[in-house]
């Protein structure tokens, strides 16, 4: 491939061709791509250079998770709704209390993080949900176990993400799963519609006592919950059940589904949603609140042919976009959830290492360096394969231009790669399936100020999941 040339403005000791490398990380749960812009400073080699091979001699690698942020639904003695990271709560608590007639108080509904609806087989309504002694549930009347339940036949809980939540993360919020403390009875049987935009994108069951080994009515494993899902009185946390819904990011590999609506309807006995009132119901969620109903959240998704959100440059942090380009081979495209942050000198960018496996992107990287007359050529570009050597160092190998590609100026004008083309390319490390990275096209300028800089424009193409620096 031929560089994108230096325009007028651009003295040619800025620019410069570099390595090829890529990357993969089995046995991760979520894939990584961070661009750190290297303060070290050396010359690119020529473009003929052949990339160098990187043998991975580790097996295992963990890599940071996708949703560190997630809603939590705590009941009993303490009852309120929050929104955490894993640096503590983001804003206020959204209230959760009981109302009249057995209601719930979720608060002012501009402000709700979580929505509660409920239906006794009709249209669902925020006044059918209830909520009475530590329990959500479905009211048919104003007093007794109507208001704590939801019952089979016909009742069903809608929890949906709320305003708040999306004026907190913004407007394409989805949930990615759900953990959920749930009290039976009368061997319950629970059936749960994830709907995202109104379209059903996957439905779960949980069965307890002589519901086990019912034919499923859902498109997954029926999920067995072992505790005493009895028909007489409360058994604190005994007759309660920790319910994994759509993977949450500590049980196993992301599955693709993600949510704004989730509901719950009664198909035998009843049950209600809760959040420790009944005592720590086993195993806890390995977060910083561990008696809570969960669910995770992500901020926004990326589908073929879109782009994230634009992290602006403050100070040394880059301006950064990432584009998604068609899928390799015949692999529908779907949507993924992604985060997307900065550091001085660092981009993160975060998706599912299982999920749409053969996506591939562009980054969009505009960084500044100081202009001083010992600025005679840029950093290269690197990537970390996050594959520990046997001295548990994982090393920053530099990329090199892309092969068989036209330079362009606008990730939007470049492809990507055919499945045959992907075939060919060379794959670094020791795991299964073939990573990628290569620089597209690098441009700078210099940039008036006191003192100067130097703005330098980076297209970083990734197949795969990678680890860059800069």
């Amino acid at each position: 491939m031929i560089p994108h040339r230096p325009g007028p403005d651009t003295p040619d000791h800025l620019s410069g061709p570099r390595r090829l490398s890529s990357v993969k990380a089995v046995g991760a749960v979520l894939a990584v791509a961070m661009v750190p812009l290297a303060l070290v400073v050396g010359h690119l080699p020529e473009r003929a250079a052949a990339p160098a091979s990187v043998q991975a001699e580790a097996a295992t690698v963990s890599t940071p998770g996708l949703t560190p942020t997630w809603l939590a639904v705590q009941t009993g003695y303490t009852s309120k709704i929050t929104l955490n990271t894993v640096d503590g709560q983001l804003g206020a608590a959204q209230t959760l209390a009981p109302a009249a007639s057995c209601g719930v108080n979720l608060g002012p509904a501009a402000s709700q993080l979580l929505t509660l609806r409920g239906s006794t087989g009709g249209a669902f309504s925020e006044s059918l949900a209830s909520y009475a002694s530590g329990s959500l549930g479905v009211k048919e009347k104003k007093s007794g176990t109507s208001c704590s339940q939801v019952g089979a036949p016909s009742e069903s809980l809608e929890l949906g993400l709320g305003a708040g939540l999306r004026t907190a993360l913004g407007p394409d919020t989805v949930a990615t799963s759900a953990y959920l403390d749930v009290e039976l009875k009368g061997s319950a049987r629970i059936l749960a519609t994830a709907r995202l935009a109104g379209t059903v994108v996957g439905t779960f069951e949980l069965q307890s006592g002589y519901s086990v080994g019912l034919p499923p009515v859902a498109t997954t494993t029926p999920f067995v919950c072992t505790s005493r899902a009895d028909s007489g009185a409360d058994s604190h946390e005994n007759d309660n059940c920790r319910w994994p819904i759509s993977v949450p990011s500590w049980t196993g590999a992301d599955d693709g589904i993600y949510f704004d609506t989730l509901t719950l309807k009664a198909l035998k006995g009843s049950f209600s949603v809760e959040g420790g009132s009944d005592g720590s119901v086993l195993p806890p969620a390995p977060l910083s609140t561990p008696k809570a109903s969960i669910l995770e959240i992500a901020a926004d998704t990326v589908a073929c042919g879109g782009s994230t959100e634009t992290v602006l440059a403050v100070g040394d942090k880059p301006e950064v976009t990432i584009f998604r380009l068609d899928n390799v081979g015949a692999a529908p495209c779907s949507a993924v959830p992604y985060s997307l942050s900065t550091e001085p000198g660092t981009a993160r960018f975060l998706k599912p290492l299982t999920v749409q496996p053969t996506a591939q992107f562009v980054w969009d990287v505009t960084s500044l360096f100081p202009s001083t007359a010992s600025t005679t050529v840029l950093p290269d570009v690197k990537i970390d394969y996050e594959t520990p050597d046997a001295a548990g160092a994982s090393p920053l190998v530099p990329l090199g231009w892309c092969p068989e590609a036209n330079a362009v100026d606008d990730p939007a004008l470049f492809p990507g790669y055919t499945a045959a083309q992907v075939a060919t390319l060379p794959d670094q490390d020791d795991f299964t399936g073939t990573q990628f990275a290569c620089v597209i096209s690098r441009t700078a300028k210099a940039v008036a100020g006191d003192p100067d800089q130097v703005s330098v424009r980076d297209l970083v193409y990734v197949y795969g999941d990678a680890k860059m620096q800069w």
